[in-house]
């Protein structure tokens, strides 16, 4: 396929669409390294700018609009600023609540009610971000089992925190390097990876390790490793792994917590972790993350502590603060209340996605498979990951599928199909994204009509 031709093809038509975005990139490169704060953001050539975001859509400061499957990190189910968490913050501020103020508060106490009530965790401390709370996490689990090495899972993303920048996406006959510069002498020793939803190498690695092993942390739901859900028997046996040699069992639910019913994945495997990561829905869109789990582990951060245990899981400025636990309150409420009219319907709008992208491509000679789908373990998947093959695979498992260069074409999905739903009126994140309540039925088929029109160009390349 002559890639190179048409990638060039569509950086030219999105630069003639995008010159506001272009001069607005180049003026804020002068003080922010690649025009922006955050990575996933960026992109070749240069990335849009948003001037609103309502719903289902995205509006750039030239003027154009797409469709968003991007979702603020797949935390917004129902979609850009929805009104009923604009309304609550709206409320909050005039009644002079909202910005940060140093203390407790009152909706702490509530928000850490409503999600204890949905999960199996006995409490619940609040931070600002995902990377904070899986360090924290990882630090209690130390703490507790007074051990070092932590088991990680090859592709699983945990946020850049030193304890797990190892085996993310660098694939060298497997994923086992580490991805940062700056950490401390060593760290690499101290992470031990293991393969997704493989028991047999699970099993190797904590004959070898396990006595050793302060903690295993695992997403139920990969992410960023390609939006796949753990075999339920592989799960269940990281428990049991976890029990036999006293390792702290961390699960990551930061993308899976509240994504595929109101509650974290953990209830529908019916697998009870020690410590649970969560993060994005849970703040309602405002930046809010936590870490829950059983009492004697969380307790290791409290004033009662050994001085040799004590966790320094202190917060932060931010942790708690108002119009965070306002927004996720309000949020997670209406999700709960609404849980049999949201996720029945954004499951089934991501069911026909998948089973249409792989059945379009294929009608024109290419082979793509799309993960995220939850059967039997959660019917209600709104998540779409799409991923562009070398050969006819029938089913990826494991995130060693894909980032394998020999396996799927990452630039396929990440650059050139990217640009080329731009171009249709799409914003799409690893191949699709997700589907928010936000999105109409209309929205979802002329996001498959725009894939049609894709696939049949891409056909002249070949």
């Amino acid at each position: 396929m002559d890639k190179k031709t048409l990638l060039e093809g569509l950086i030219d038509r999105y630069l003639l669409a995008h010159k506001k975005s272009e001069i607005h990139f180049q003026k804020t490169c002068h003080h922010q390294i690649g025009g922006g704060s955050h990575n996933l953001r960026l992109f070749a050539p240069f990335p849009f700018y948003d001037k609103r975001c309502s719903g289902s859509t995205v509006t750039d400061i030239d003027g154009n609009t797409y469709v968003d499957f991007w979702q603020g990190h797949f935390a917004n189910i129902l979609g850009h600023n929805p009104s009923v968490v604009l309304l609550a913050l709206k409320e909050s501020f005039e009644k002079g609540q909202g910005l940060v103020t140093g203390f407790p508060g009152l909706l702490q106490a509530s928000l850490a009610e409503l999600i204890l009530s949905r999960m199996f965790a006995d409490k619940i401390r609040f931070t600002t971000s995902g990377t904070l709370a899986t360090m924290y996490a990882i630090m209690l689990a130390k703490a507790y089992t007074q051990r070092d090495i932590v088991f990680k899972v090859g592709g699983g993303w945990h946020g850049a925190q030193p304890y797990v920048l190892k085996g993310i996406s660098v694939y060298d006959k497997g994923l086992s390097t580490i991805e940062s510069a700056g950490l401390p002498a060593g760290i690499d020793t101290s992470i031990i990876m293991t393969r997704f939803n493989d028991v047999d190498d699970l099993k190797n690695k904590f004959s070898e390790f396990g006595n050793r092993a302060a903690c295993l942390i695992v997403e139920p739901f990969i992410g960023a490793g390609g939006f796949i859900f753990g075999k339920p028997e592989y799960i269940k046996r990281i428990r049991q792994f976890c029990d036999q040699y006293g390792v702290v069992l961390i699960f990551d639910e930061v993308v899976s917590g509240f994504r595929f019913h109101a509650g974290p994945l953990q209830t529908l495997y019916g697998i009870i972790p020690d410590l649970t990561v969560l993060g994005k829905a849970i703040g309602g869109g405002m930046p809010l993350s936590a870490v829950a789990g059983k009492n004697e582990i969380m307790a290791l951060c409290g004033f009662d502590a050994k001085v040799h245990q004590r966790v320094k899981f202190e917060g932060g400025t931010f942790s708690g603060h108002p119009a965070s636990m306002q927004a996720g309150l309000t949020f997670l409420r209406y999700l709960i209340k609404n849980e049999r009219e949201i996720y029945p319907r954004i499951g089934r709008l991501g069911k026909r996605v998948r089973e249409q992208i792989e059945a379009i491509f294929k009608s024109h000679g290419f082979h793509v498979k799309c993960t995220g789908d939850g059967s039997p373990v959660a019917d209600n998947s709104s998540i779409i990951g799409v991923h562009f093959l070398h050969s006819n695979v029938e089913q990826i498992t494991s995130p060693e599928e894909s980032w394998n260069p020999e396996v799927s074409d990452f630039e396929l999905r990440e650059k050139i199909f990217k640009l080329s739903m731009l171009e249709q009126g799409f914003n799409i994140f690893h191949g699709y994204g997700t589907i928010a309540f936000a999105h109409s039925d209309e929205e979802i088929e002329a996001s498959l009509e725009a894939v049609g029109r894709i696939a049949a160009e891409w056909k002249k390349y070949i």
